[in-house]
């Protein structure tokens, strides 16, 4: 399946053709609905009049779930994403790659996020809470977003990124068979990534902390939103 968010995030119609139909589940040749995985909530929007309530990663494929059975193999369709909730999300994405990339940099792991389209959330290991430091760290990534940045997307060999310090431990934990990787590339923060992302910095806005909850030993959780 041909990804079309890959090669433009920004895209928001697209024609494509039904490759396989399971009940109100649907499978396109290409596809510009990116789905849900890895704290990202899956597109949603319309192939042809049919709602697309919900779309989700299947491997390499993403499946369009309707709400209602319409599609056989072979029918040709009109994409269109929910574009005010996608574009949220583009922009709490690459909020959250600022805030890791930061935090990252000071020896604190982020060990889960969901993000959300009026609110996201972020878990990290600090034994003990210092609200004012995660603070500065928002504080910093509000000027960098300020200034603005391109986000850049390339793609990169696996045994070259063996070799970068920067992806070398998350080449460990990445599937061996996987050959050529995705990296989003913010000049703060640079990770292998599948997910969609503003083109500049300066679309993210500003990062407002919301709440801090502690989740356990050396787990701790803040929710942000963007202003």
């Amino acid at each position: 399946m041909r990804k079309l968010f890959w090669e433009d995030a920004y895209l928001k119609e697209f024609d494509a053709t039904v490759v396989k139909v399971e009940g109100n589940n649907v499978w396109l040749d290409q596809t510009a609905f990116n789905g849900r995985g890895g704290g990202l909530p899956g597109d949603v929007g319309w192939l042809n009049d049919v709602k697309v309530i919900d779309s989700i990663k299947n491997n390499d494929d993403v499946i369009h779930v309707l709400e209602k059975t319409a599609f056989k193999e072979g029918d040709k369709v009109h994409g269109k994403l929910d574009w005010e909730k996608r574009y949220k999300i583009m922009r709490m994405h690459t909020a959250a790659h600022l805030l890791i990339g930061l935090m990252s940099k000071e020896g604190l792991l982020v060990t889960g996020n969901q993000l959300g389209y009026e609110e996201s959330r972020m878990d990290f290991n600090m034994e003990i809470l210092d609200k004012e430091k995660i603070l500065k760290y928002v504080e910093v990534a509000n000027e960098i977003a300020a200034k603005g940045g391109k986000v850049n997307i390339y793609f990169m060999k696996r045994e070259d990124a063996l070799k970068d310090k920067g992806l070398i431990k998350m080449a460990a934990a990445m599937p061996p068979e996987v050959e050529e990787w995705r990296i989003v590339d913010i000049g703060i923060d640079k990770q292998p990534d599948g997910g969609v992302h503003v083109a500049d910095l300066k679309e993210i806005g500003r990062i407002k902390i919301t709440k801090f909850e502690n989740k356990g030993k050396n787990n701790r959780r803040l929710y942000f939103v963007l202003e």
